[in-house]
């Protein structure tokens, strides 16, 4: 009795992942003015936020164009915030947890819309500090940031997505 039901579980869950309105994360491609090119502006290229940037793009279908006017759409990035703040405390006043943030304040212009479009994606994360495993704490905070960054760059184009 439980071997049928679990196989008919997963034949559901593949058919649920099949589906044309169902994607997975990062599977779905940019609309097609998007598709047709971006220009970025604003930022550095060599910046960790720009490169996880040009991946996202990248990865989404998007060919990053050298030439504003070879581009459909110009992606002006405005501003690029990381921030670390203390958020906790312990009951001898030592830190226990810090809050991480990704703030990314960006403009949209595109061929078909005269006027440009201002948004901002912010993305957050916190970090337990434990004094027993101090060593680890420094490539926590790395591999939170790249996190981060690699979130932001997903709403970024999530927003981007939503442009008709």
């Amino acid at each position: 009795m439980k071997i049928p039901l679990i196989l008919l579980s997963f034949v559901l869950l593949l058919v649920g992942c099949g589906g044309e309105p169902f994607h997975l994360r990062g599977s779905k491609q940019l609309n097609t003015l998007m598709s047709q090119g971006i220009y970025l502006q604003g930022i550095d290229p060599r910046s960790d936020f720009a490169l996880a940037l040009r991946e996202g793009l990248e990865d989404a279908g998007v060919s990053v164009k050298q030439d504003e006017k070879a581009a459909a759409t110009i992606l002006n990035i405005i501003s690029v915030k990381e921030n670390r703040s203390v958020s906790g405390y312990s009951s001898e006043r030592q830190v226990r947890e810090f809050a991480h943030s990704v703030s990314v304040d960006f403009e949209v212009k595109t061929q078909a819309e005269s006027e440009s479009l201002k948004r901002s994606v912010n993305a957050e994360r916190s970090q337990v500090y434990d004094g027993e495993y101090v060593l680890g704490t420094a490539e926590e905070e790395i591999v939170i940031k790249e996190e981060l960054r690699r979130e932001a760059v997903r709403l970024l184009l999530l927003r981007l997505q939503a442009i008709k």
